[in-house]
């Protein structure tokens, strides 16, 4: 059968590859396998196992609910991994199994869920966090809210809740609470030798605006905690080896477009130095898709000898692994050319694992740069897809950044087209090698795509990044007009009279902004948007974070500058029919936000629409229900086909 194009509902046969896990001993690799159940209008999750020696995939969880999170003992005997929807209505429960077989054991059952598990290095117990009552869970339904950070986009209202540790056997039994008090736990690891456990928090008054995180060190049969670093960072990941300890975080002298970098501590009682200072990029960042499940983030990985501290970080157009000598703070690129979404190392670093994609592929697992699973080859043999085109433009600074073009599917030589303008949210994500179902839709529906990395954008140092502070609408918004403005020029198969533009998140907030600067656009869909940085300050899950970042600015002492920065002040120049698309339950960019600026269009006579999504929240284009992302591509076409042919 001849390949076809890309429908909306082949978002069903998609398998998606994530958490890859190598064992110590470089004998297996377990990984999270995804699919979708249209049925049940969910997804279902299973662990797998890779056998290096043989090459064999073979699923190692069955039954119902969701696996995932699978880690290995220190001697890969058995297997750790989280599930939910085991027992109905139960939270996120932690399992160990024998890696030869035999029923999962469930070790730990809390009322407020387990996240985030890891092995004591005898293998013993195991180090978790879970979000628990504090003081006491309280004896009304009625929420009292005594703090800034109260609701979480994903977690939703957590007020009388902190993040905090525990300790349970392997075995199972009642789980021993660590760490405890009116704070929250933001990353934590167990010493080398399993006696002490480290964790990053703030203590002060301040902790819900500050962005200093200090390290602790707790005896991990209880006691008390000393703290080993001077209230300068930010801490984002823990790694603590015989060779030192290494963790992720910055200074924050950029605000939020500081790069993150790997920080050492030869021993607790030593000043951190930063061995990532020159490399000039985010540790830790990857690229930008809609047909994934992301991979938890590795951190920074000890090298056996600790001479090497290994990572990940994208430079676009792709995101690698590299490492960086301790000593010389050199850093060597250890793959080339791929995406990779996560990775793993044996402990004597001679076994690698990882999740790679391109703009045609999904994420599949390759062991020591061969591919080892080949979960999507049967339905991408049946699809024509398009393959976006790379290339070199200059912005007005004369800086060469990365553009890319997709033709249509059934594109005639000669044929002008209609073409749709891609802007990534953030505005620190970045766009790349990295495959969008969405843009594959548009280009099989007839549109061109267009789409680039505008200053804001990580992936090119964090100058780049951090001009965009305190000026959204400005730099970010020049960059996407001039390149537009130079694809139309460079490529004669774009139709400038039928351009329309998209984006969600912060590319949700910069349509809603180009369509009231400009009327180069026929249409606009604006997803999970912003229109009103004022309000957007206090009703976002971290608005408020936009004050010593982002916008720097508080409603309270910037009315102005805040205002000058949203769409809606400006809302009385918009021409551009406009559809926006958004989640009930998104806390990050809340549906007020969309509800402004609908009413606003409404009273100005523009055509517009205001699509709703019930039980969803930011993350609907990624892991929302699968029947909920279907209509949304729906009406993104229908919006588009219907302004622009």
């Amino acid at each position: 059968m001849a390949p076809r194009n890309i429908e909306i509902k082949d978002l069903r046969k998609f398998v998606f590859i994530s958490d890859p896990q190598t064992s110590p001993d470089g004998s297996r690799v377990a990984y999270v396998q995804t699919s979708v159940d249209y049925e049940d209008d969910g997804y279902i999750k299973h662990i797998w196992v890779h056998d290096v020696a043989s090459g064999k995939n073979i699923q190692f969880t069955h039954g119902k609910g969701k696996h995932s999170f699978p880690r290995w003992s220190p001697d890969s005997d058995r297997l750790l991994f989280l599930a939910s929807g085991r027992k109905p209505e139960s939270k996120t429960q932690l399992y160990v199994i024998d890696i030869n077989g035999g029923e999962a054991g469930l070790v730990a059952d809390l009322e407020t869920g387990v996240s985030n598990p890891k092995w004591s290095p005898d293998g013993k117990a195991i180090l978790f966090s879970s979000r628990t009552w504090e003081p006491e869970k309280p004896g009304s339904d009625v929420v009292v809210v005594k703090r800034i950070r109260f609701k979480l986009n994903g977690v939703g209202m957590f007020a009388g809740k902190r993040l905090h540790l525990f300790t349970v056997k392997t075995r199972g039994g009642k789980p021993k609470q660590v760490t405890k008090g009116e704070y929250d736990v933001a990353a934590y690891s167990w010493s080398p030798d399993g006696k002490e456990i480290s964790y990053a928090t703030n203590l002060g008054d301040d902790q819900d605006t500050s962005y200093i995180r200090d390290i602790y060190v707790v005896p991990a049969k209880g006691g008390e905690a000393c703290v080993v670093t001077n209230s300068v960072h930010t801490i984002y990941d823990i790694s603590w080896s015989e060779h030192g300890l290494a963790y992720l975080g910055h200074d924050f002298h950029a605000q939020g477009a500081t790069n993150t970098d790997i920080w050492v501590k030869e021993s607790l009682d030593s000043e951190p130095v930063n061995i990532t200072k020159d490399f000039n990029r985010r540790v830790g960042g990857g690229i930008g898709s809609d047909l994934r499940f992301s991979t938890p983030g590795p951190g920074a990985v000890w090298g056996p000898k600790g001479e090497h501290i290994y990572f990940m970080a994208g430079d676009i157009p792709h995101s690698n692994i590299y490492r960086v000598k301790r000593a010389s703070h050199e850093v060597e690129q250890m793959t080339e050319g791929i995406t990779v979404d996560g990775f793993s190392y044996s402990a004597d670093c001679e076994v690698l694992s990882y999740n790679t994609m391109n703009a045609v592929e999904p994420c599949e697992l390759y062991v020591n740069g061969k591919k080892v699973t080949k979960v999507n080859e049967r339905h991408l043999k049946n699809l024509r897809l398009s393959t976006p085109e790379m290339y070199i433009w200059n912005n007005e600074l004369g800086d060469k950044i990365h553009g890319w073009v997709m033709k249509p599917q059934d594109y005639v030589e000669g044929e002008i087209y209609p073409t749709i303008v891609q802007i990534h949210g953030g505005p620190l994500g970045i766009y790349g090698d990295g495959i969008y179902q969405e843009f594959q839709l548009m280009a099989a529906s007839g549109f061109c795509v267009i789409y680039t990395n505008p200053r804001g954008s990580a992936g090119y140092g964090e100058e780049y990044g951090a001009t965009l502070n305190g000026r959204h609408g400005t730099v970010d918004h020049i960059d996407i007009m001039d390149f537009t403005r130079d694809a139309i020029k460079r490529f004669p198969f774009i139709d400038s009279d039928r351009l329309g533009v998209t984006g969600g998140s912060y590319g949700g907030y910069l349509t809603n902004w180009i369509v009231t600067q400009t009327d180069m656009f026929r249409a606009g869909v604006a997803c999970r948007s912003t229109c009103n940085r004022y309000s957007h300050h206090g009703y976002s899950d971290l608005g408020f974070n936009h004050g010593p970042s982002g916008n720097m600015g508080y409603p309270w002492r910037d009315e102005d500058k805040l205002l000058s920065q949203s769409p809606l002040r400006y809302a009385k120049n918009v021409k551009t029919p406009l559809l926006f698309i958004h989640s009930e339950n998104d806390l990050r960019c809340p549906v007020q936000q969309a509800e402004e600026f609908f009413v606003a269009l409404m009273e100005l006579g523009v055509d517009t629409e205001l699509v709703r999504f019930p039980d969803e929240n930011h993350e609907l284009s990624r892991s929302g229900k699968p029947k909920h992302r279907e209509e949304r591509f729906r009406h993104i076409i229908r919006w588009f086909n219907r302004y622009l042919k």
